[in-house]
């Protein structure tokens, strides 16, 4: 490490970084129409919608202090949100109408309602919003056209099956039905639905096959699709067949997110996972939206957002300061002044997050990132496990490994089997394989020439949240590559007790999930091998715990128990809970309190 009086300099700015990791803007969204955009910033203690223009400041919109935002979207006019609110700590939502021009905001779905999900609008005299609403005593989420001052204009039941998904137009619907081993999509013209079957597909392309949206002429169907194949790609669907025809699509990398043209002629920007072209054009409009984004970029890592028929909204990662959001015209060359991610980023130098592959013990090929610090190897490493396990490691800046190299730390990422995104194959390598191939996953990569070259190995440490944490303590129970410490954040530490609440919580996906972990009875003896609450003598590193109180989905009692077996067993751990927090970490001051722990904690321990 660095001596004391520079890391401590170097320190300070980390810790800035975690405190601007909410404090800067969020999840921008252009209007349907012209340069308007809004944001989300935090104001007294929540998370609020912001509304402004290139030429204006942005301007606070919405006083949602006692409620979460999960998520919002603008009205087909522009003259109001949708917006997608719950308790913290509760994964259930429900949606109310913002109007921009007054300030009220009704509320969509009723009290009384279990659960709701935001499907899309109908334009005209009167606009509606079309919602799927899941009542207490029911499975499945049945489809409302509500009008915005809360009113139901209309609803619809699906097909005599549990709707876990709807996808509608003021015209027709379509409804997803999972059952225990199949997913059938149903088709039907409203308002009166004759329902008919327009695909079946095996539990396996469930999870990430998905409709995406019907042409303006109403005439196609485009879904996300891994039917037939191993990556997702994207098909496009028409009567009476419904033959699903491949309109974009990789061999190794899954297509994430679809934008659709606004001209109208369907979706022509995609997005995968392939950290090399993570974005493609379909169409000339949106191949001609790119190269103008690349030249307002200037060489910088950048993506298009949003769209409309005059502006685009992107996300730009500049060498100093990192992520900011620009709106630019589709016609010349004026772009917008920046809307900076990470406040008081301005003068801080982004480090290289450069992709590395490398083959696992069995072969398997293998993607990640390093993140390297200033100064030359080798370097106290901190390997940064991504949640899920299901999700995966993206190209652009993480601020979590910025955060640590500005600390003076390596930090290497994985996207070790089960991982979403590069095909059916990989993901479901990773079943049951819990601190099994997917642990060995980690070890090899620790091990490979583009890692093993710039690490200092016996400064090695392992941070993780959710699936992450839990395998970071995993990590320490292993001696193939030995660690020096431990952050895990909101992990379950017990497996059978954890698999057993996914499976009574009555979610298909949650059941789903379940079953990529192992069951509670047939596979008990792996689960418990595999718990780190059953391992804590063979941690004897020191290990830092964090947890929200709230947390629904792992209890704060994962933390809790584990905390006192290591204790027990004569180990270091110390834990931290944020009694207002959920699963995910979400106040500015818990998270800023977050990162000046974890910093402090493995500049200790990773000290020399």
């Amino acid at each position: 490490m660095a001596p004391a009086a520079k890391g401590q300099g170097v320190g300070v700015a980390s810790q800035v970084m975690f405190c601007c990791a909410t404090n800067g803007w969020m999840r921008p969204r252009l209007a349907p129409a012209g340069d308007r955009i809004a944001a989300v910033r935090w104001h007294d203690g929540a998370a609020n919608v912001w509304i402004g223009t290139t030429g204006a400041p942005l301007r606070l919109a919405t006083d949602l202090r006692p409620w979460h935002l999960r998520d919002y979207h603008w009205g087909a006019n522009g003259r109001g949100l949708i917006l997608v609110l719950g308790p913290a700590g509760s994964e259930a939502s429900w949606l109310a109408w913002l109007d921009l021009r007054s300030g009220a905001m009704a509320r969509l779905t009723p009290e009384h309602v279990a659960d709701a999900q935001y499907v899309g609008q109908v334009d005209g005299d009167k606009p509606t919003v079309l919602i799927a609403v899941r009542h207490l005593d029911a499975a499945g989420f049945e489809l409302q056209a509500v009008a915005s001052t809360g009113a139901v204009v209309a609803q619809w039941q699906g097909p005599g099956k549990p709707v876990s998904r709807w996808l509608a137009t003021g015209t027709q619907a379509l409804a997803v039905c999972a059952a225990a081993n199949t997913c059938t999509w149903w088709h039907g013209r409203l308002p009166e639905p004759s329902w008919s079957p327009v695909a079946e597909m095996p539990a396996v392309d469930c999870q990430v096959s998905r409709p995406v949206a019907f042409s303006a002429d109403g005439r196609t169907l485009f879904a996300k699709s891994s039917v037939g194949r191993d990556t997702v790609a994207l098909v496009q669907m028409a009567p009476p067949s419904w033959a699903p025809v491949v309109v974009s699509a990789s061999e190794r990398f899954d297509i994430v997110s679809v934008l659709a043209s606004p001209e109208g002629l369907g979706p022509d920007l995609v997005t995968t996972t392939d950290p090399g072209t993570p974005q493609s054009a379909l169409s000339a409009a949106a191949q001609s939206d790119l190269s103008r984004l690349r030249q307002i970029a200037a060489g910088a890592p950048a993506r298009v957002l949003g769209r409309n028929e005059t502006h685009c909204l992107a996300e730009i990662c500049y060498p100093v300061g990192g992520p900011s959001y620009v709106t630019f015209s589709r016609a010349t060359d004026a772009a917008s002044k920046q809307m900076v991610r990470y406040t008081r980023l301005d003068k801080v130098r982004i480090q290289p997050r450069d992709p590395f592959t490398y083959r696992a013990k069995d072969g398997r090929l293998i993607t990640g990132f390093l993140t390297r610090p200033a100064g030359p190897p080798p370097w106290p490493t901190v390997l940064v496990i991504h949640g899920g396990p299901w999700s995966a490691d993206m190209a652009g800046m993480d601020w979590r490994t910025q955060l640590l190299a500005a600390a003076g730390l390596c930090c290497v990422q994985v996207n070790f089997r089960g991982s979403r995104g590069f095909g059916k194959e990989f993901r479901d390598a990773g079943d049951q394989q819990w601190s099994l191939a997917m642990q060995e996953d980690l070890v090899d990569a620790l091990r490979c020439a583009p890692v093993a070259d710039v690490v200092n190995p016996d400064r090695i440490a392992a941070f993780g949240h959710g699936y992450g944490g839990y395998a970071a303590l995993m990590m320490a129970t292993q001696r193939d590559v030995p660690l020096s410490c431990v952050v895990s954040a909101s992990a379950p530490t017990d497996l059978v007790r954890y698999v057993g609440s996914l499976m009574s919580s009555g979610s298909a996906s949650a059941a789903e999930y379940a079953r990529r972990i192992g069951h509670p009875f047939d596979d008990r003896r792996q689960l418990i091998a595999t718990s780190p609450v059953n391992r804590a003598k063979q941690i004897t590193v020191p290990v830092r715990l964090f947890h929200g109180g709230q947390d629904a989905r792992v209890p704060v009692s994962h933390a809790t128990m584990f905390a006192d077996a290591v204790r027990c067993n004569g180990g270091r751990c110390e834990l931290t809970v944020y009694p207002d927090e959920g699963h995910q970490y979400t106040r500015p001051q818990n998270i800023a309190d977050f990162g000046a722990k974890c910093q402090d904690f493995l500049l200790r321990q990773l000290g020399r």
